[in-house]
């Protein structure tokens, strides 16, 4: 009798626990269920109208062959799409570190040079301007892309390439008066 007794104590416990167990799996499912229909999905979007801003980036550029004079760096600018090329402006800005603030300067100044490609830039420097070479790491730059509809629709639209390119970044900014997307 005892060990029938012991056998039967153990089959009860274990039916409990069955028990127990799927009641714990149950209010499991339906806990995470309601945490799911609960949550709020959050997404971060571009504004599709909005002048773009890239993060200061430092110039490393290599030369195109030995002993030239010419150096150029590929950057991967996404947000250069085929309608901006067509329609919009993308400016280019150097900065200089000084005392722990960036000064801003049109690239163009400086005879920088951009040629775009959908997804890229190539900055390009020609002649004296050897300090772009990836001995002066101290040069940073910047771009800013203006869609077309930005363009067409503030107060830059009375404004040529060549002028847009002498612009400073402040003055980019209140001109456009739409939100400014840093990266």
């Amino acid at each position: 009798m005892d060990r029938i007794s012991s056998l039967t104590l153990k089959c009860n416990i274990v039916s409990k626990l069955k028990i127990v167990l799927s009641a714990l799996i149950v209010i499991g499912s339906l806990s995470s269920l309601f945490s799911v229909v609960g949550c709020k999905k959050t997404t971060t979007n571009v504004v599709k109208d909005s002048v773009y801003y890239s993060p200061w980036l430092t110039i490393s550029m290599k030369a195109t062959d030995a002993g030239d004079t010419a150096y150029y760096q590929d950057i991967t600018a996404k947000t250069v799409t085929a309608a901006v090329i067509r329609s919009g402006a993308v400016l280019s800005y150097l900065g200089s570190p000084a005392s722990g603030d960036t000064t801003v300067a049109p690239a163009s100044d400086y005879g920088l040079y951009q040629l775009l490609n959908v997804g890229n830039i190539e900055i390009e420097s020609f002649g004296y301007l050897n300090d772009f070479s990836t001995s002066n790491s101290s040069l940073l730059y910047r771009y800013v892309v203006i869609p077309g509809n930005v363009l067409a629709s503030t107060s830059l639209k009375n404004f040529s390439q060549q002028q847009l390119s002498k612009m400073t970044f402040t003055d980019i900014q209140k001109a456009a008066s739409t939100p400014v997307q840093g990266r």
